[in-house]
């Protein structure tokens, strides 16, 4: 069961968040057919975002998360909400699927060539009248990386994040896990800096050799120190998407659009691009479509 856990250290100046995602990561690499390299972008993205979706006490956070990379990578989009439901999507450009490093003492895999130059908007919606958007340039490609970045200089919370996908023999998801450490105000940041060094240096991708429950990624987070454990949510793949939803999308062409579109087939599918499930329109459909919009102007 993927599960993220909230807690605070024994001396009251870190914040940990800790986060197993491997059937939501595996079910949306599933619903995309990605695997090998791909799969681990997307995977690092979406439980960077349940990671992130954490600020508040509440239900009603929301944060998206917009990728615009140079290379293979072309877009990552993931919604995550703090209830535990996520969905996201990835499109690459075309090529191989790239795969990473055989060795399984080798440093820890890298992504950041697949997506190279660009740029990440992050969308916070804590359910106030406005939104809080922010953008950071891309520097590394490594996207638990550069997003650190952005919490500590755009949001100005000194933070350790890092994202871990471990794939099997086949390239497919086999476990995903992640961790977000801030600090309080009045700590000195530099608290971060052993942290940081072994993440990066791959102790979290050690981690996740074998199989670890959400207390054992926070415990690791905080280098073994004790906490108290204050929150725990489920996690899981959640798309709302649907029929209605299906219309709403047609209904962008217009009136007249949409009764050419309706002479021309019989049949009209409209897919989700955060679940990649069709919804099938009939012709009858779109007809009643169109007559709608044409009564609501009148």
């Amino acid at each position: 069961m993927d599960e993220l856990l909230r807690g605070i250290n024994t001396g009251k100046d870190t914040r940990v968040v800790g986060a197993v995602t491997t059937n939501l990561v595996a079910e949306a690499c599933r619903r995309h057919s990605l695997q090998g390299l791909d799969a681990v972008v997307l995977g690092r993205a979406m439980t960077a975002a349940c990671l992130l979706a954490t600020l508040t006490k509440n239900d009603d956070e929301r944060v998206r998360i917009q990728l615009r990379g140079q290379r293979r990578i072309r877009q990552i989009l993931i919604d995550a909400h703090s209830d535990g439901k996520i969905r996201g999507m990835l499109s690459t450009r075309p090529g191989p699927v790239p795969v990473p490093d055989p060795d399984p003492k080798a440093y820890r895999t890298r992504v950041g060539h697949l997506v190279g130059e660009g740029q990440i908007v992050v969308t916070r919606d804590m359910g106030l009248e406005q939104e809080y958007q922010g953008v950071v340039a891309l520097e590394t490609g490594e996207i638990d990386v550069d997003l650190e970045r952005y919490l500590t200089n755009s949001e100005q919370l000194p933070s350790v994040l890092a994202c871990e996908v471990e794939l099997d023999g086949t390239g497919a998801v086999l476990r995903s896990a992640g961790i977000l450490c801030q600090t309080f105000p009045g700590s000195p940041p530099e608290v971060f800096e052993p942290l940081r060094d072994f993440v990066r240096d791959g102790g979290l991708a050690d981690l996740l050799r074998t199989e670890r429950t959400v207390e054992e990624v926070v415990g690791f987070a905080l280098l073994g120190e004790s906490y108290e454990a204050m929150e725990r949510r489920t996690l899981g793949f959640h798309c709302p998407c649907g029929r209605r939803r299906a219309l709403a999308v047609v209904s962008t062409l217009g009136a007249d659009d949409i009764e050419k579109l309706a002479s021309e087939q019989d049949e009209t599918a409209v897919t989700c691009n955060y679940c990649n499930d069709d919804y099938v329109l009939s012709k009858v459909d779109l007809l009643d479509l169109a007559e709608q919009m044409r009564n609501e102007m009148s």
